[in-house]
């Protein structure tokens, strides 16, 4: 396995550009037999077996490269899971990185009487500026509880007049 990947094929960022509809600035990649991943400035892009999935960095929840498994794993809206088996991957872990705190504008978590939650604000990386608001519960928190689920919307809501403002 190889950590520096070679130039992109430039039919394949052709392809991306046609996919994602605007020019891309590639800032890294991971190639393998059957996937190459692009982090470009605003968007993650998959192409799996020649079809491409895309997703802007504020829907990129989480993700990780597992060297010994040779596979990058994300986590976007939804909690989908998306993997990748790669032979070369780059710089790419740490421009995912770099991405996803990018796009994080606000992060508040709180205990509850049973586990916590997390409030996450994440911002579009294309120019519009527009943000995500998404929540994660654990330790036997439950999104479905009421007084839970209207505590969210009151912080929430609070966080989103918060950024309004700025």
């Amino acid at each position: 396995m190889s950590f520096i990947a070679p130039r992109p094929d430039k039919s394949l960022l052709h392809e991306l550009e046609q996919v994602s509809g605007r020019k891309v600035a590639v800032l890294a990649h991971g190639s393998g037999p059957e996937a190459t991943v692009f982090a470009t400035r605003e968007l993650l892009a998959l192409r799996h077996l020649g079809e491409w999935e895309t997703w802007g960095w504020d829907e990129v929840l989480k993700g990780a490269w597992r060297a010994e498994q040779s596979t990058f794993t994300w986590t976007v809206g939804g909690n989908r899971k998306v993997e990748a088996k790669l032979d070369e991957v780059g710089k790419l872990p740490e421009v995912f990185r770099e991405r996803v705190q990018a796009s994080t504008v606000a992060t508040e978590a709180h205990d509850l009487p049973r586990g916590s939650i997390q409030i996450v604000g994440r911002r579009r990386l294309d120019g519009s500026d527009e943000i995500t608001w998404y929540t994660s519960a654990s330790g036997g928190a439950s999104l479905a509880d009421p007084a839970t689920a209207a505590f969210i919307v009151e912080r929430t809501d609070a966080l989103k007049q918060e950024w309004d403002r700025s």
